[in-house]
């Protein structure tokens, strides 16, 4: 081969060898702009879920009224955890209203600017427009009390939007009251001994917990092979309502036509098991020896007539749990936690028996004694 040819393919080789290095230059330079623009994406995140010092929060809050202690004694407490870490009283609004309310209630905490805005008793048909309006503005949100709904929290998880939920679970509180009522057994519940325990049930007619309680209640005896029956089945027996007046009067009618057979009153509401409680005092029937009240809801009077062994059994659902969840959710979002940091707490009903009701008594008394605006219960409110 002659020396022109080598000195040709040489030059060839040397051009190649140019042209991969320059290319590896430019590759080199592309990565280090694409470091560069990680970098800004990380800067662009945390602008997205700034941190916010409790001094400087706004908080805001927005409930639906329900017919509950529970809602007033959970506020309380979320409310003295906040200011405790720091956030002032005057810098936490609270926006009360009837359901039909709540959406524009916290719409106007969302136009106002609040830090994080928190939500109570929404349910599955206010709960989208209010998240949706709160993602938009760029505001964290925290439900509490009535659930929003499989299908929103669902929503959520999928967007990865800050929002969460605490609230309370019913699934075992139905299960633990028949497991009650199996304990007892025909010996202690079947007071006339006709080899049967005869329930009355009281519903709401507003498709409360305690009205799928009680529905459960009924269907788990059946899986335990519970010796009952239901009194009230025929449509025409069954109450819907909330008044105690009303209650007792249904129990009055219920002791006159079913007379000892009547065993046991399963009450979706403690208005409804007070009411029965007057009901069966007024007919001379001894409660606990001719027939058993279960109620839910624990409210003040009827933990009292529960700690006095007068109501067998109600639920509490536990405020001091969720109001601490709630509070360091709260907490969380002000440090610009995102949706994979906080999660949805659920907490359990608390069966209250004569066992624990004092207990449970003592620590609701507590709270109100620190609400001033609370005021002394006979199944209502304490708003």
């Amino acid at each position: 081969m002659n020396r022109k040819i080598i000195a040709m393919i040489l030059t060839g080789i040397i051009c190649v060898l140019l042209i991969t290095g320059c290319s590896s230059t430019t590759e080199d330079k592309d990565v280090s702009g694409a470091g560069t623009t990680q970098e800004e994406k990380k800067e662009e995140k945390k602008e997205e879920n700034p941190v916010i010092l409790p001094a400087d929060a706004q908080i805001g809050i927005a409930y639906a009224e329900d017919s509950s202690e529970f809602t007033s004694l959970f506020l309380n407490k979320v409310q003295g955890n906040l200011i405790s870490a720091g956030i002032p009283e005057d810098s936490i609004e609270r926006a009360e209203g009837s359901a039909e309310e709540l959406a524009d209630n916290a719409r106007a905490l969302i136009s106002g600017g609040c830090s994080v805005l928190v939500v109570g008793n929404a349910d599955e048909n206010n709960a989208p427009g209010i998240t949706d309006a709160a993602v938009k503005a760029g505001i964290p949100v925290l439900y509490f009390g009535t659930s929003p709904g499989e299908k929103e929290i669902t929503r959520w998880k999928d967007k990865g939007w800050r929002i969460a939920y605490v609230g309370s679970s019913y699934a075992q509180s139905a299960a633990k009251r028949a497991e009650l009522i199996n304990t007892l057994g025909l010996e202690k519940a079947d007071f006339d001994e006709d080899g049967e325990i005869g329930i009355a049930v009281l519903y709401t007619g507003e498709d409360t917990v305690g009205d799928q309680v009680n529905a459960d209640t009924l269907k788990n005896l059946e899986e335990l092979e519970v010796s009952f029956t239901e009194l009230t089945a025929d449509e025409e027996d069954v109450y819907r309502g909330t008044d105690l007046e009303a209650s007792m009067e249904q129990v009055v009618d219920w002791m006159s036509e079913y007379g000892k057979e009547l065993d046991l009153i399963l009450c979706a509401d403690d208005t409804q098991a007070l009411g029965a409680l007057n009901g069966i005092s007024d007919e001379k029937r001894r409660v606990g020896h001719d027939v058993l009240i279960m109620g839910f809801d624990a409210y003040t009077e009827s933990l009292a007539e529960a700690a006095a062994g007068n109501i067998y059994n109600t639920f509490f659902n536990d405020f001091m749990e969720q109001s601490q969840n709630a509070s360091n959710t709260v907490l969380a979002f002000l440090k610009g936690a995102g949706a994979d940091q906080t999660t949805n707490m659920i907490s359990e009903y608390v069966s209250v028996t004569v066992d624990n009701a004092q207990e449970i008594l003592d620590i609701a008394g507590k709270m109100q004694e620190n609400d001033p605006d609370s005021e002394d219960s006979d199944g209502e409110d304490l708003q």
